[in-house]
């Protein structure tokens, strides 16, 4: 009787040690914390890149007088576009108030001779003052009709930075040529134009103008 009694015992133990062993039995939420943890360890690398600024980029600024082409527009791309060339404008006159000059006004007419200018680059894949056929920012500008006195230009690219206005406009602010014309007091008016390629590298042009 004692025997069968411990037997009975022994085998209501193995079995409740079988049940809590099987998968079924292991809590949930177990499982689930171990997702959000990879889920998060994932998120942080892929949000991680390195920021540096470019190579100062060449610049140049003319006397004499000066409309504007227009590109179309790749929908899906233009909030972004909008967005980068709003910001930049703005942290150009931000170093402009900084050393106690005035900020420029936005031209409508030079952002879109700009951006034309920044989709051209990044669409035949060349990076220069002076566009295949050899023209520079004073012709561009002269083609769209622009009456102007003074005109400059500066040019950047940036691919795989968090932030590429801040990378291109410290790479400007490294060179005196770019320098330069963004601290000009002459300069009245700007525009900057953004393209974005399909790899994804990030087109800057400002032009600057005194009419």
């Amino acid at each position: 009787m004692y025997k069968s009694r411990r037997f009975r015992l022994l085998v209501c133990i193995v079995a409740t040690l079988v049940a809590l062993l099987s998968p079924g039995a292991l809590p949930a939420f177990s499982q689930e914390s171990n997702r959000a943890s990879v889920s998060q360890k994932r998120s942080g690398q892929l949000g991680t890149r390195h920021n540096r600024a470019p190579e100062p980029r060449d610049s140049s600024a003319e006397d004499s007088k000066g409309d504007t082409s227009t590109a179309p527009i790749v929908g899906h791309e233009l909030r972004e576009i909008a967005l980068l060339e709003e910001q930049c404008l703005g942290e150009v006159n931000r170093l402009r108030k900084a050393h106690g000059l005035a900020s420029l006004d936005f031209d409508e007419e030079l952002l879109e001779v700009a951006r034309a200018y920044s989709r051209r680059m990044a669409e035949e894949k060349f990076f220069s003052h002076a566009d295949p056929e050899g023209r520079s920012v004073r012709e561009r500008v002269n083609e769209a009709g622009i009456s102007w006195r003074m005109v400059g230009e500066n040019l950047a690219y940036s691919n795989g930075y968090i932030n590429p206005v801040a990378a291109s406009l410290r790479g400007w602010m490294e060179s005196p040529p770019h320098k330069r014309n963004l601290l000009e007091a002459d300069f009245q008016q700007t525009a900057i134009g953004v393209w974005i390629s399909s790899n994804g590298t990030v087109y800057f042009t400002e032009i600057f103008m005194k009419r």
